[in-house]
């Protein structure tokens, strides 16, 4: 009686095709949990973004100046600073960001006027003829750095607002 099985050979090589068969499926596996890392990075990049700007929206105009002086653009470029620039105010500045997080704040200062034309003629007629007033503000920008997931290089959030005098 002969037994009919299959040799070495032939079970290597279903191996090999079974083998390259899975590769994509480890690869789909591979490449969804970097995804996911990903955007739990970009949530709470957005969250600590998110937490400096109800901060610095919650403050008066006066207060932006008070801190920064007269100047039309303010460059925090960390923690520290943000801290040291509530602290001028007399305020408790947000919790600091944790590694691997890095955290900015810029402020830019807009005086609110029209200046189209030569001179900024046209613009201050046609605010004369619409009885607008100049409203100084300041444009906030938040932006909250992150490292890839893939491990090159950066990528960051960033969100905006107003303060208005």
């Amino acid at each position: 009686m002969q037994k009919k099985a299959f040799s070495l050979v032939e079970v290597m090589i279903a191996l090999i095709f079974l083998s390259f068969a899975f590769l994509p499926i480890y690869n789909l596996f591979r490449f969804g949990s970097q995804g996911t890392v990903n955007n739990v990075y970009e949530v709470t990049g957005t969250n600590y973004a998110s937490d400096l700007v109800n901060f610095v929206r919650d403050l008066r105009f006066y207060q932006i100046e008070q801190a920064g002086g007269k100047s039309d653009k303010i460059k925090l470029n960390n923690d520290s600073e943000i801290k040291a620039f509530f602290e001028k105010i007399g305020l408790t500045a947000p919790p600091p960001t944790e590694k691997p997080f890095a955290r900015r704040l810029e402020l830019t200062r807009f005086k609110g006027r029209d200046t189209r034309g030569p001179l900024g003629l046209v613009g201050w007629l046609s605010d004369l003829i619409h009885q607008r007033r100049s409203v100084p503000n300041y444009l906030i920008s938040v932006t909250v750095t992150f490292p890839r997931t893939t491990g090159a290089g950066n990528d960051d959030v960033t969100l905006f607002s107003m303060v208005v005098e």
